[in-house]
């Protein structure tokens, strides 16, 4: 059993997002890997749609495709979403012999420090970095002299429990939900950077308008 998971917000879900959870998938082979939609970011601004918009979205998104599941468990806790706590509860779930890994973009891992209890995260489950280009890799030193006794490569990721650090270079994709929502607001071409499903939500409930 190897189980990873990726948070975000997902406000909206685009097809960025799905390619990159697909490519993860494909080519590390995870038993699943679930999209996890954050309450409360810590360390953002909250999202424009509620969390039961942005829920069913996820879910529309991913329907159909193998291996990739959703789970709601931060949109059920009340006040910010701690990703500590989220591996704590799945550590307890799993037991401690299945691989659990944490999945997070580039430009997270650049302010890791500031989350809480972040070294806990390695107690609970392996971290793996997604790099994308154009995002560029500066980690404050003290999550880097943390980090990289630790790393190792990522297909390695999925035979350990939890404790181990990796990276990943993924494929491109130029979407972002940012700009998702600037086109929508300016009802502006999309160029297909929405599931159709996801577009048709979005649509019949008036959102980001």
């Amino acid at each position: 059993m190897a189980l990873a998971i990726l948070g975000g917000t997902f406000d909206p879900i685009h097809r960025g997002h799905v390619a990159c959870a697909q490519e993860l998938q494909e080519r590390l082979g995870f038993s699943r890997l679930d999209l996890v939609p954050c309450h409360l970011p810590a360390h953002r601004d909250s999202p424009d749609s509620s969390a039961a918009h942005r829920l069913a979205m996820v879910r529309l998104a991913i329907e159909g495709l193998d291996g990739l599941g959703v789970d709601d468990r931060e949109l059920r806790r009340d006040g910010p979403s701690y990703t500590v706590d989220t591996l704590a509860e799945l550590r307890a779930e799993l037991g401690e012999k299945p691989s659990l890994t944490f999945v997070m973009g580039g430009d997270a891992f650049n302010s890791l420090q500031h989350w809480e209890r972040w070294q806990s995260l390695f107690e609970f489950a392996n971290v793996l970095v997604m790099e994308r280009a154009g995002i560029a890799s500066k980690p404050a030193a003290e999550v880097l002299a943390y980090t990289e006794p630790r790393r190792m490569d990522a297909m390695q990721i999925t035979t350990l429990p939890s404790g181990g650090f990796a990276r990943i270079a993924l494929q491109p994709w130029p979407q972002s939900a940012t700009e998702v929502r600037r086109r929508l607001q300016a009802d502006e071409s999309l160029d297909d950077w929405l599931p159709e499903a996801v577009l048709n939500y979005i649509r019949e409930h008036r959102l980001y308008l």
